[in-house]
């Protein structure tokens, strides 16, 4: 479930403001705004990259690794950040 303060604490584990997540996501501050003061909620591709990066939070990514990632062209951030969040771990050799 993406409640308002489940979209804030998503922001606030990447140690960024709303004018940053809003970049990030591709979308306007008001919109990230409304979002997390509940005035709304995200939807589609949108809310699909909120669950992304919850799971890449939740699977041990660093913030700082996420963040690195959407430095690259929009295209590999996408591709690295839904491996991040939904590849299985490997395991040790």
């Amino acid at each position: 479930m993406l409640d308002a303060c489940h979209l804030a604490s998503i922001r606030g584990k990447l140690g960024l403001p709303q004018e940053q997540m809003a970049h990030l996501l591709g979308v306007s501050f008001a919109s990230v705004n409304r979002w997390e003061g509940g005035q709304s909620s995200p939807a589609g591709p949108i809310r699909d990259l909120y669950l992304a990066l919850d799971a890449a939070i939740k699977g041990g990514n660093s913030a700082e690794a996420i963040l690195r990632a959407a430095n690259n062209e929009r295209g590999a951030f996408l591709y690295s950040l839904f491996r991040m969040a939904y590849s299985r771990p490997r395991r040790a050799r």
